[in-house]
């Protein structure tokens, strides 16, 4: 925070306000070491403290990761504030257990494997490489220093090095194996009928004194949701490119800035044959070359083929063995004495021995490809759109980080920054978290506009990045808490439901006496004939099924298994209300031979002992537990 006021900090006043600021730090520094205003103790685990304000981070990042991971789902109205306290106080107390037992074990995660396996955390990296101010920013957003997030991940480490240890003790068998595929590759032919609720429907009945005590028994589940109205900036490049225009002046020099792009300048294909020196090669060594070269060239003068004496005696390796044919190459590209008499020559000459910095050459000109591409005029459309998309991507990229600087500094506004980027600031009408429509639609909006900074505190939110060239900052400017809606806007909704209650009710009673009568001997046909309701022989049917309803397919996996000959019963309720009967009348139990329709023998182990594994870490776990001296404050409730 300091730093980040020092780097803006201009004149005598900003200085000031560092100095004022500085004095608590300072002041609360001297207490720690004086040992007064020790931080409160939520919990303790074996003596070893768990302060309030460990809990409130832990708590708080608990909380963004999970509205994170609910997106638009996310509603902070319906969460039990009070049982995710306790749940994640729990999860820090197992974490200091595990802790505690790996130090007594040995167990240690050093700086090496911290450091690497941080640098590896996706968030921290930008185009796949890892990023010191997004692990800056990470760590700060978390509440934590540097130092604190690297004993977190140490921590996190060392619980993994004990969940393995455990792990990789664990094997299955073959009989295990055996039961696994049997019970999941099983087969069940069934059929069924089901009692829908309309054939009850004359016989239910509402009354007023019902729906009323309905409504007063769960307000939750009329509620209104929170909403809010947003102020926000969307900057997007799309809509820049709208408001340029390209005159002529700007076109001309954009096409002589960008003349590659649009014509490709002559380029000469040559021949060489190279007598290589070193660096600093005396006298004789060069009068050597010179020599070698001069008797090379009168060779090609008496007939003999270049590309044939280049292959022999040419020292180029990149060349000699294609004759030392260089290819096409523009001006520039060479050693400049070379550059300099390939420019000089004539198509089809031979040049005498020429001194680079490599060596001395014999170059053949072998062709010359004349410059290429549009004129001016030719290139203008191409021009005005190449022009406009760039000076787009320029004020793009520059209004983005104005608008960000701006969103930080005057966070209590976002008309500073529309003054000073020339655009309005636009204004939402009532949306709450489910809402889809324009930037709402984005989660990472969505999760900026219900943040306890942009919601409860009132700050910008900052610049949110929705696309390579698309970013919006938010701010709230109202906010209603999620209310109880009146009787007279939910009645009808609450007769819905006890309707559908009741029905449901009355098809679990019918069901219940054909159950009965099926079991005294009566068949499900005779049954579906007199009640008027329809048979579905669906044949074997797999656990995976998905053209019956889901309930059916449970319920028909839990039925008993028939004796021969013989017929089982289920029952299913219908998420409609309805009620279903269900006749289980065979059962083919899966085949070890058929196990790669679950992965293969391998996966299936490997899933058993992860399982088992999993299950005696929980046990280990619960030991630590009941051995250990456990003592929690009531400090983590929400005020």
């Amino acid at each position: 925070m300091l730093q980040s006021i020092r780097e803006r900090a201009q004149g005598v006043i900003a200085w000031i306000i560092v100095i004022l600021i500085s004095v608590p730090f300072a002041l609360w520094g001297i207490q720690e070491y004086l040992g007064v205003g020790s931080e409160p103790v939520v919990a303790s685990v074996n003596d070893r403290d768990i302060t309030e304000r460990e809990f409130e981070n832990r708590y708080r990042d608990f909380r963004q990761n999970l509205r994170q991971r609910l997106g638009s789902n996310y509603r902070p109205e319906l969460l039990d504030e009070a049982l995710l306290r306790k749940e994640v106080l729990d999860s820090m107390i197992r974490n200091e257990l595990i802790m505690q037992a790996s130090d007594e074990l040995g167990l240690r995660a050093g700086n090496d494997l911290v450091s690497q396996t941080i640098l590896g955390i996706p968030s921290f990296q930008v185009d796949g490489r890892f990023n010191q101010q997004a692990y800056e920013r990470g760590v700060q957003s978390q509440g934590l220093t540097p130092t604190g997030f690297e004993e977190r991940v140490r921590a996190a480490i060392v619980s993994d090095q004990m969940s393995k240890a455990i792990g990789g003790s664990e094997f299955s068998t073959q009989s295990e194996l055996d039961t696994i595929v049997k019970m999941r590759l099983q087969q069940r032919e069934i059929s069924y009928l089901v009692i829908p609720t309309a054939k009850v429907a004359d016989q239910v009945a509402v009354t007023d004194a019902e729906i009323q005590a309905h409504y007063d028994a769960n307000p939750g589940d009329f509620m209104a949701p929170e909403r809010v109205k947003v102020n926000y900036i969307d900057l997007e490049i799309d809509k820049i490119s709208g408001t340029l225009s390209a005159d002529e002046e700007n076109l001309l020099g954009y096409y002589e800035q960008h003349k590659n792009e649009y014509i490709s300048p002559e380029q000469r294909q040559a021949r060489h044959i190279l007598f290589a020196l070193d660096e600093g090669a005396d006298a004789a060594a060069v009068q050597q070359a010179e020599d070698d070269a001069k008797a090379a060239l009168q060779r090609i003068r008496d007939g003999e083929d270049f590309a044939a004496v280049a292959k022999e005696l040419s020292q180029d390796p990149g060349s000699a063995e294609s004759g030392g044919d260089l290819g096409f190459f523009e001006t520039g590209i060479m050693d400049k004495a070379f550059d300099e008499t390939v420019i000089s020559m004539a198509e089809g000459e031979i040049s005498e021995p020429v001194r680079s910095t490599f060596g001395f050459h014999i170059i053949e000109l072998t062709a010359v490809r004349a410059a290429q591409g549009k004129s001016y005029e030719e290139a203008k459309a191409d021009l005005e759109k190449a022009y406009l998309k760039n000076e787009a991507q320029r004020l793009f990229y520059e209004y983005a980080e104005r608008l960000s600087n701006h969103a930080y500094e005057d966070p209590n506004s976002l008309q500073p920054a529309a003054d000073a980027l020339g655009i309005e600031v636009q204004t939402s009408d009532w949306i709450t978290r489910d809402s889809k429509e324009g930037i709402f639609s984005a989660p990472k909006i969505m999760n900026a506009v219900f943040s306890d900074d942009v919601l409860r505190s009132g700050n910008n939110s900052e610049a949110i990045e929705l696309g390579p060239e698309h970013v919006a900052v938010v701010r709230v400017t109202e906010h209603e808490e999620s209310t109880l809606r009146s009787l007279d806007e939910v009645k009808s909704e609450v007769e819905a439901i006890l309707k559908k209650k009741k029905a449901s009710e009355l098809t679990r009673k019918k069901g219940e006496e054909l159950l009965a009568e099926l079991n005294n001997g009566e068949t499900l046909p005779v049954l579906a004939d007199k009640e008027a309701l329809a048979v579905e022989a669906k044949g074997m049917i797999n656990r995976d099924n998905r053209e019956i309803p889901l309930s059916i397919v449970r319920s028909a996996f839990q039925i008993a298994r028939p004796a021969e000959g013989k017929i089982s019963y289920g029952e299913a309720e219908m998420p409609d209300g309805g009620y279903a009967i269900i006749a289980l009348t065979k059962v083919e139990d899966g085949k070890i031979d058929s196990v790669d329709q679950l992965g293969g023998k391998d996966t299936i182990k490997q899933a058993l002992e992860r399982a088992k594994a999993d299950r005696y870490f929980q046990l280990l776990v619960d030991q630590l537990r009941s051995n250990a001296k456990i003592v929690v404050q009531n400090k983590t409730s929400s005020e």
